[in-house]
């Protein structure tokens, strides 16, 4: 019995093989690729609008709110701009009442993805300015490893930095005449630089925070500190009005 219950299943499964061999298989013989653009001119579903309407007025009133006031349009610009230099003292005094060590703030050029303009700024503009859910993190670096760090900086031609100033040498692409809180590098001193994790990870070519010799993670995303930082300057009766003040030049 055991044999025979044996050459069944062996039949059986020959069969599926069989089956499967003689099915057939299909190839990609073209493709014919188009775009749909989707504008004002297609008809309105009523449906979808019913059910995401109640949703859409919600997040209306939530984005529409006047967060700041503004006196400049702030953008971005190398090696310094309104929006570099916002972005960096935002996230420093946002950190500070966290009570969140550091000795300077750095965030990439290429994160500042929106300009804040003139006049009221809603939610959605801070939204759009860091519309990634990127959080605080803090690595500690060895003094003597600072100049390489700065020399990161200098090579991007400019990024936003807090408590920190330095010269870019226009011949040699590396950062001179580096002070941190006022101070010249100390290379027996350890700094610990305020960033995003995404810059932490090694994000945008930030393959110097390797070099870190220690890392803490906060659960505090960059958008939230900035939002922390606006409705502070709201409820103080201030205004935002960022400056120029040479903390990246050319050399």
């Amino acid at each position: 019995m055991k044999m025979q219950f044996g050459w069944r299943y062996l039949l059986v499964g020959s069969a599926m093989l069989f089956v499967q061999a003689c099915s057939p298989k299909y190839h990609l013989s073209q493709s014919q690729p188009k775009q749909y653009e989707i504008n004002k001119s297609l008809p309105v579903d009523s449906n979808i609008l019913k059910y995401y309407s109640p949703y859409k007025q919600k997040l209306d009133s939530i984005m529409n709110d006047i967060v700041v006031y503004s006196e400049v349009e702030i953008t971005k610009d190398k090696p310094e701009g309104l929006l570099n230099n916002f972005f960096g003292d935002a996230i420093a005094d946002a950190a500070r009442d966290r009570g969140i060590l550091f000795d300077m703030v750095f965030s990439n050029y290429g994160g500042l993805r929106a300009a804040l303009p003139k006049g009221n700024v809603p939610r959605s503009k801070i939204f759009e300015l860091m519309p990634f859910e990127n959080a605080i993190v803090t690595v500690k670096f060895r003094g003597s490893d600072m100049q390489a760090f700065f020399d990161f900086l200098a090579r991007s031609g400019g990024d936003a930095i807090s408590g920190a100033r330095f010269k870019i040498d226009k011949a040699t692409k590396k950062a001179a005449d580096i002070t941190i809180n006022g101070k010249p590098i100390d290379v027996n001193k350890d700094y610990i630089v305020l960033t995003s994790d995404y810059m932490a990870n090694g994000g945008d070519g930030g393959e110097i925070f390797g070099k870190g010799i220690e890392r803490k993670d906060y659960s505090f995303l960059l958008r939230d500190a900035l939002l922390n930082y606006v409705d502070k300057v709201k409820r103080s009766g201030k205004t935002l009005n960022p400056v120029l003040d040479g903390r990246i030049s050319i050399k």
